[in-house]
C-alpha cells in the first residue's frame, strides 16, 4: 500500500498482509475519493478544502486515508480504532512518514467514540463491512462531531447505503465495486 499523491507520493507503508482482520481501503479506492473531494461539483459548493482541514478517521485500520490526507494538505489528523494490531501498524507508519506532530491515535470504539472534541472538517468513517455503519454515524451525531462545516464520508458495502440519516443530507453517493462511498452533510 503507498500513497497517491502529495508530499508522501510513492511512500509505501508498513506492510500489513498478516493483518487478517484489516481490509485498507485500496490504492484505487483512496485515488478516486480523495479526486472526487477535490474535484466534485458538490465539494466546491460546500466549500470544502482538503488543505488545512481536521480530520476523523474512524476505525482507521492502518491509516492510509488520514495518510493521504496530510499528504495532500491537511492540518491534523486524529485516528480512532479498537483494534490493538490495527493501532500498532498505525504507530509504525506514523513513525515511517515522521507525522507525530500532526495525529493524535486513540483506541476507542466508534459505536461509543466521545474522547475528542475537536472541530472536524472532515470525518471518514470506514467500519469492517460486517459492520453497520448507521449506529456509528448516529454516534457521531449524538456528541456533536459534526458540525454544520463538518463533510462525512461512509465507506461500506455497496448491500449497505448509508441513506439520509436525519438530520444528515446525502449529497453524493459513488459505488466502485464491492464499495460504496457516501458524502453527507447537516
Amino acid at each position: 500500500m503507498r500513497i497517491i499523491s502529495g508530499k508522501f507520493r510513492g511512500r509505501n507503508l508498513v506492510k500489513s498482509d498478516h493483518i487478517k482482520s484489516l481490509r485498507p481501503t485500496t490504492d484505487k479506492n483512496r485515488e478516486t475519493l480523495f479526486n472526487i473531494l477535490s474535484f466534485w461539483k458538490f465539494a466546491e459548493e460546500i466549500n470544502f478544502q482538503l488543505r488545512d482541514s481536521k480530520i476523523l478517521d474512524l476505525c482507521c485500520g492502518s491509516g492510509a486515508i488520514g495518510f493521504e490526507a496530510l499528504s495532500r494538505g491537511a492540518k491534523f489528523v486524529t485516528f480512532v480504532d479498537n483494534n490493538r494490531e490495527h493501532l500498532e501498524l498505525l504507530n509504525q507508519n506514523v513513525a515511517l512518514l515522521k507525522v507525530e506532530n500532526e495525529c493524535e491515535i486513540i483506541c476507542a470504539d466508534a459505536k461509543n467514540f466521545n474522547q475528542s472534541k475537536k472541530d472536524f472538517d472532515l470525518v471518514f468513517l470506514d467500519p469492517p463491512y460486517e459492520q453497520d455503519p448507521l449506529p456509528m454515524v448516529k454516534n457521531l451525531i449524538e456528541k456533536d462531531f459534526i458540525s454544520e462545516k463538518t463533510l462525512l464520508v461512509v465507506e461500506a458495502k455497496s448491500s449497505q447505503e448509508v441513506q439520509n440519516f436525519s438530520p444528515l443530507k446525502l449529497l453524493e453517493i459513488r459505488k466502485y465495486g464491492l464499495t460504496t462511498f457516501s458524502f453527507l452533510r447537516k
